[in-house]
């Protein structure tokens, strides 16, 4: 089937459901829609608005995104170290529209696009279009899905969005073994790269291997499994090119100078995971409890897992209706690996995939590959759906029936009537939670009873009409509204408990800390050390302030080491004056040797640092470290003098210093041109010495001194340093990420092989094929 015959398959009824699908995330969302408000999200709020803010900020004014970040942590990459979803096309909203709409605009579309998506996929698979459009309904209202929104995590929505589409063409290609096929195929890969999601997208190729290894007996019973392998591969290579710009730099920067680099440790690793009462919450959300109900092993919980209640009490039965067809083994093996992987520690699958499979010891938190549950979920209600709307219902069918009905009544009983009894067992097989956890169980307990009755009214309905061996189209329609309604009622009560908005301006505003700092025009940091964790976490770099903590995973692992992994060191004398902090915000007064007050703003103080060190300076003392925790060790020894002397690993200590200079001559270093990828610093030597420069070191930097190119070296383990002769000099350092280059050439030669692609097989006159 040629792609000009699947474009002419979609008929009215598809354009109906995608306008459905619409209306309903307008209902869902209406609260931002026609507001001025945007979503609240847990990570969104203090890391991903700022890092999106430098790009758009940034992008806006130069029509080019930053390659370099100076706002937090001593600086980052900007791509390499992923500040979000750049390269990903709505990204473009960015530049259109203000930024807390645009991101929450991406995620309205993606919630929209989940449904379409799984539309397709179902529509791919041959099922009818009323089972495929409940099946984007289960997906999209998925409390698994609508539940990143609260947590903030919109790079996991982009990838849950796009995995069903992806699986379409897929399987596209593997029945029609076309390349244009394989095209599509790549295209959509390509766009999971670029959601900058690696973790997401890692978890996403798995499930799309198990798919292909499933297909391989069709492709060799119709002899096209050289053929088919070949545009898999081909395929492949456009989805890498394509995803290159954002991958490529992310790999090599993660491998090598993260704090992951080498991997983690398998603790890490199964950190976040599922436990088993959160297993139970699969069905009922409110038995593990979420947000201020959560009463789990986890620190905290911020999202649900759940696919849905009456859509997991479906899917069960059409795992079992399935079991017989070979054709739906992924989904069976998605549907049951996926809990198992995400259990962590208490099953084997997490450590046999740690020590096994290429790059699983770089990640953690493995319920994140819960979307391919709830995927699969959406899969199999819609066809065990699609079966019970045929003619006859079989006797098989029926025994399918009368279990989950069995199964509804009885959990219903169970988490209604015997709610103390059910929690009094699960504190005896795992231990008593503790009088707090008991608190929050005992509070929250009448919540469940309600969903358990909700979902056991909605199953017993569908489910005695579905046995009821009806024959007419209007009791087949009954049965769907039932569906859909039970749906609704299960699903979009626990997923509305996470979409929460708040305004933009009660949220983001200056206040008199701010405007003091703002008022000196230093470049240099401030060390927010209060209370308000908003203040903490990235809030004042979005008033233009650079900090030096913050908070992102992906840092540079020099930095933490210099100023520790909670970066506690922060608050060490020497450590504050090296990493240019010149003022420090607290909630109390404190006592420290080198904090003056500034001013006293009665709930917050504002210190100056005495022993503030300028972002360039020239220093002529070196001492050599071994290793950078001997260095470590130099550092905060309290003879040290960060003002003086700098800190350089053996390899890079620059002994020969020529010339003896004019030691009574004036020294300055004045930073003249200060731009995320360029800074350029003029500066004078009375002798043999070192422009000390208070910014990460990384070696994408380069330094150029009187425009001749010259080392630059790591100094006091995570900064820099330029050997400097005697004199006047113009010192330049630049940023050039040779793996961005080099994977943003390959995504354009890419994303031409595509574009080129489709528009040939749409211009291409082609015959009428047999099953077009």
């Amino acid at each position: 089937m040629k792609l000009k015959s699947v474009a002419k398959h979609v008929t009215r009824w598809d354009w109906y459901a995608a306008a459905a699908f619409a209306v309903l995330v307008v209902i869902i969302f209406h609260g931002f829609i026609f507001t001025d408000k945007m979503f609240f999200g847990s990570d969104m709020i203090p890391m991903g608005y700022m890092m999106r803010q430098v790009v758009a900020d940034y992008w806006r004014a130069n029509g080019t995104i930053p390659l370099w970040d100076p706002y937090i942590l001593g600086g980052l990459p900007v791509v390499d170290a992923m500040h979000g979803d750049l390269f990903y096309p709505p990204a473009l909203l960015y530049l259109v529209m203000p930024l807390h709409k645009a991101l929450g605009y991406k995620i309205v579309l993606h919630v929209w696009l989940a449904g379409i998506g799984m539309y397709v996929l179902l529509r791919t698979l041959a099922l009818k279009r009323w089972p495929a459009f409940l099946g984007g309904l289960c997906y999209m209202t998925a409390p698994y899905f609508l539940s990143l929104i609260y947590a903030g995590h919109d790079g996991k929505m982009f990838v849950t969005a796009l995995f069903p589409l992806c699986v379409a063409a897929l399987e596209l290609l593997l029945r029609y073994v076309k390349y244009i096929y394989a095209v599509v195929f790549g295209a959509v890969l390509g766009l999971l790269f670029l959601t900058a999601h690696p973790q997401m997208t890692y978890f996403a190729a798995w499930g799309l291997a198990i798919y292909f290894f499933f297909r391989i007996p069709r492709l060799a019973r119709s002899k096209m499994l050289a053929r088919g392998s070949l545009y898999l591969v081909i395929a492949l290579l456009l989805g890498i090119g394509i995803g290159c710009v954002q991958f490529l730099p992310t790999y090599y920067y993660t491998t090598n100078f993260s704090p992951r680099t080498g991997g983690v440790t398998f603790a890490f690793a199964s950190s976040w995971s599922l436990h088993p009462e959160e297993i139970v919450s699969l069905m009922y959300p409110m038995f593990g409890g979420y947000l201020d109900s959560y009463w789990g092993r986890n620190p905290f919980k911020l999202n649900a897992e759940s696919p849905g209640p009456l859509v997991l009490l479906l899917a069960i039965g059409g795992f079992i209706y399935l079991l017989r067809r070979r054709d739906a083994w992924p989904w069976l093996l998605l549907f049951i690996f996926c809990p198992l992987y995400a259990l962590g520690a208490h099953t084997p699958l997490l450590k046999a995939a740690f020590y096994t499979v290429p790059g699983a010891k770089f990640l953690r938190a493995p319920s994140i590959i819960m979307f391919m549950f709830s995927c699969a979920s959406s899969v199999l209600a819609a066809f065990l759906v699609d079966s019970l709307l045929a003619k006859q219902i079989t006797a098989y069918q029926k025994k399918i029936l009368t279990a989950l009905l069995v199964l509804a009544a009885a959990t219903t009983i169970l988490f209604t009537a015997g709610r103390g009894a059910l929690f009094s067992m699960w504190q005896g097989l795992y231990g008593n939670p503790g009088s707090e956890k008991v608190a929050i169980i005992q509070k929250y307990g009448g919540e469940l009873s309600r969903d358990a009755l909700i979902l056991g009214l909605c199953a017993g309905a569908a489910l005695l009409l579905a046995a009821s061996r009806y024959r007419s189209a209007r009791e087949g329609k009954i049965l769907l509204g039932v569906l859909m309604a039970g749906v609704l009622a299960t699903s979009l009560p626990q997923s509305m408990r996470f979409v929460q908005y708040l305004r933009l301006g009660d949220w983001l505003r200056r206040d008199p800390v701010i405007e003091q700092i703002r008022s000196d025009k230093d470049i240099s940091r401030v060390l927010p050390a209060t209370s308000a964790d908003y203040y903490n976490r990235n809030y004042l770099p979005l008033f233009g302030i650079q900090t030096a903590n913050g908070f992102y995973d992906n840092r540079i692992r020099y930095y933490e080491t210099l100023t520790g992994t909670g970066q506690q060191n922060l608050t060490d004398p020497n450590i504050m004056r090296i990493t240019n902090v010149k003022y420090v915000v607290t909630s109390q007064r404190v006592n420290h040797p080198l904090l003056a007050l500034e001013r006293d703003f009665k709930n917050l103080f504002l210190y100056r640092n005495r022993g503030f060190v300028p972002r360039a300076s020239i220093v002529h003392n070196a001492l050599v470290a071994e290793s950078d925790s001997a260095a470590l060790k130099v550092i905060t020894s309290p003879s040290f003098d960060p003002s003086t002397t700098i800190v350089l690993a053996a390899d890079q200590f620059a002994a020969a210093m020529s010339g003896t200079g004019d030691a009574g001559a004036e020294e300055w270093a004045k930073i003249e041109t200060y731009l995320p990828d360029r800074v350029k610093v003029r500066a004078r030597a009375a002798s043999p010495g070192y422009l000390f420069f208070t910014e990460n070191y990384l070696p994408y930097w380069k330094a150029y001194v009187d425009g001749r190119e010259v080392p630059l070296l790591r100094c006091d383990i995570a900064m820099r340093a330029v050997h400097l002769e005697p004199g006047e000099h113009s010192i330049e350092m630049k940023f050039s990420s040779k793996w961005y280059r080099i994977g943003a050439y390959v995504c354009l030669v890419s994303c031409l092989i595509v574009v080129g692609s489709a528009a040939a097989a749409f211009r291409r006159p082609g015959r009428r094929s047999r099953d077009g």
